[in-house]
């Protein structure tokens, strides 16, 4: 087997805060707490075990910085499913150019970072137009500049910052790199000035493990216009003149290596240390503070990134892919495999590892929602206790022989009625399930808003399950699961690498994406990856020249995404500032007048079907309501709350389990809160 070097996890979240000196180390698993750590961004340890945040903001009240923290893993015949590096560790190297074989000694990583900002100078975010490739003509924000040399400096890029032991610390502020071009945002910006996008900081502990720590901006966000009337902010993703401080990029590394021997015979003494790159690179997202981190999103940044894989990449075969589905057979065309790949229909998900975490999303959300305030009631009959549709001592048990045949349907007939209120592909224009000509219908599930529920034009008015989800929740309503509990199976887990690829992501949001939490809905797009999980990074980025959209009217703005991201190209699709579209991110009154917005003109039925709206969330998860009947946030849904949001958004609470709150019986309450109640 051929040694390789791999960043983990491949794609890592950091959040913003206004505390420069704080911060905590970022959950790696999908519904953990973060993770605490010292000043130096040693974690905390007890009983050799990691230890949980205890608070959110500093002494001063200004929230921690989330930190987004990678490692380095080793593939080779010793380990198949990888290994982390640490300082002292053997390596073994073979030079292409020589065909030398070297062994060395691990004594430094250097660590590299490219983090830039490009929403002010890419196109207006205009609901789902351009997903697929703008159109001639969408109109670009700040269109008033035009010069491509003046659009170059809409594009926050302090250039690519390197850290290591030698030098362990590295800020993304002007000046950083001299001699190497840069642009920043004018230093009159109100409210808040951007002086940084952040720093990267070389941490080892002392269990010899040296990892890379990003921290993002400090969550400032300004306008560079003037006037009696501003600052001021007329839209919940397009303003022109504001910047912000979130941001993305590549993550790369050298390894850097004592050698010891060299084909076999003793290094030559003095010998120059080794450098070698590190085989696959990472990528980090810098997004807002999630307030309520423990609260798992329904649809999760993992779920999306984890379908994509599924269904593009042959990353479980086992579930996707050509007859016999042996996940030992090498794909080598995948764009072929593509064309022929389809659900196992065999496949036999877990219920407690696989299916029983996506139903029970949902009741978590009576702490960040008012659920009787939206529907009146109950959606539909909900309940994990006894009697109720998530009874799960009912459709926990799967067909078995010996089973009563009244007890067998009563089972099928509660998963079948579960997945049938769950909205399936093409269905996201449709408020309820089930037949319209039936007297009783029932909400369809999820009961959030989707991609595109603002206008009428390429429609999408409520939030979906990921085609993944969907498939493995079809074969367990058919019956088709396993109780590992019942069975007593310990189901197979992860490799330590992809779980950390899978857990850190289960902490971001994966739909809707109107734009969006962390990143837009560029996530679900297979062409910005070079194979499962791993964006397909620009070979070579030049600061101070990365890409622009054109800025001639007429000019073929088609996106050319095989041609790999540059730093910003994740996060240039979300709302400028950030801040407008979290205090948006409430409720929405969505228009349910006619189901088929993208099929026949709505304008032909409106004379038959009276006008309808539904009051819908977007993601409470991220962006609280109310929490235990207490509205959250005292902003209003409008412009003027998006322009308050920008100074107080620091101020609000985190929402936390609350003393005594267990998985079985949770309960949530918000802490370190200086808005709510003052």
């Amino acid at each position: 087997m051929t040694t390789t070097y791999q960043i983990h996890p491949a794609i890592g979240i950091a959040r913003v805060g206004n505390s420069r000196d704080a911060f905590y180390i970022a959950p790696e698993r999908t519904g953990a707490p973060p993770i605490e750590c010292d000043a130096d961004g040693i974690p905390v340890l007890q009983d050799g075990v990691e230890q949980p945040v205890t608070r959110y903001k500093d002494a001063e009240n200004r929230i921690k910085r989330q930190a987004a923290r990678f490692r380095i893993y080793v593939y080779d015949d010793q380990s198949p499913t990888g290994r982390e590096l640490k300082i002292n560790d053997t390596v073994v190297v073979q030079r292409q150019e020589s065909g030398q074989v070297f062994t060395a000694v691990l004594t430094d990583i250097q660590w590299t970072v490219y983090l830039a900002n490009k929403k002010a100078s890419w196109y207006e975010f205009q609901q789902l137009d351009g997903e697929h490739g703008y159109e001639a003509g969408h109109p670009l924000r700040n269109p008033e500049v035009t010069i491509p040399p003046h659009r170059q400096n809409l594009i926050i890029d302090a250039g690519p910052q390197s850290v290591s032991s030698q030098q362990p610390r590295a800020n993304f502020s002007p000046g950083s790199s001299p001699g190497t071009p840069a642009s920043f945002p004018p230093a009159n910006l109100r409210p808040d000035p951007i002086t940084t996008l952040g720093e990267i900081r070389s941490v080892t502990g002392p269990d010899g493990h040296n990892r890379l720590l990003v921290l993002g901006g400090l969550g400032n966000s300004g306008s560079s216009k003037s006037g009696p009337t501003e600052p001021s902010i007329q839209h919940y993703a397009n303003n022109d003149g504001w910047f912000d401080d979130t941001s993305d990029g590549p993550v790369s590394a050298n390894l850097i290596c004592k050698p010891v021997t060299v084909d076999g015979y003793p290094a030559p003494a003095g010998m120059k240390p080794l450098t070698i790159p590190v085989d696959v690179p990472a990528w980090v997202i810098v997004g807002y503070p999630r307030y309520a981190p423990q609260i798992t999103d329904i649809v999760t940044l993992d779920d999306l990134v984890y379908d994509v894989a599924v269904r593009y990449f042959n990353y479980a075969p086992m579930i996707y892919g050509h007859p016999p589905f042996d996940p030992h057979v090498a794909v080598t065309d995948v764009a072929a495999w593509r064309g022929t790949a389809r659900w196992n229909p065999d496949y036999y998900p877990y219920f407690w590892r696989d299916i029983w975490p996506i139903l029970t999303r949902p009741f978590a959300y009576q702490f960040v929602t008012d659920f009787d305030a939206m529907t009146g009631g109950d959606p539909h009959q909900t309940g994990k206790g006894s009697g109720g549709n998530m009874d799960p001592d009912q459709i926990s048990i799967p067909p078995h022989a010996g089973e009563n045949p009244n007890d067998r349907q009563n089972r099928r007939a509660r998963r079948q009625f579960v997945y049938s209120v769950l909205r399936k592909p093409g269905q996201e224009n449709r408020l309820y399930t089930g037949d319209p000509a039936q007297v009783e219908r029932y909400f369809g599930m999820p009961f959030l808003c989707g991609d595109n529920p603002l206008t009428n034009t390429v429609a999408s008015k409520f939030l979906r399950l990921t085609d993944t989800m969907l498939f493995i929740l079809h074969q367990w309503a058919e019956g088709k699961f396993v109780n590992e509990k019942l069975e007593d199976i310990v189901p197979p887990s992860p490799p330590e690498a992809i779980a950390l690829d899978r857990g850190v992501l289960g902490n971001a949001l994966g739909g809707a994406f109107c734009p969006g939490g962390e990143a837009a809905w560029i996530m679900r797009n297979p062409a910005i990856y070079a194979s499962a999980y791993r964006i397909n990074a620009s070979p070579s980025p030049v600061p101070g020249s990365l890409s622009l959209p054109p800025a001639i009217p007429g000019a073929d703005t088609k996106a050319d995404l095989k041609n790999g991201q540059e730093p910003g190209d994740l996060t240039k699709y979300s709302a400028v500032p950030w801040q407008a579209d979290f205090n948006e991110c409430t409720t929405q009154t969505v228009d349910i007048t006619y189901e088929s917005w993208n099929v026949i003109d709505p304008d032909s039925t409106r004379s038959i079907i009276p006008d309808r709206t539904q009051w819908t969330y977007w993601w409470p998860a991220h962006r609280p309501v109310v929490v235990n009947n207490v509205p959250w946030s005292p902003t209003p849904n409008s412009n003027a709350g998006d322009l308050a949001m920008v100074s107080i958004w620091s101020l609000l609470g985190f929402v936390v389990p609350a003393p005594g709150s267990t998985p079985e019986n949770p309960n949530f309450q918000v802490v370190e809160d200086q808005v709510i109640g003052s």
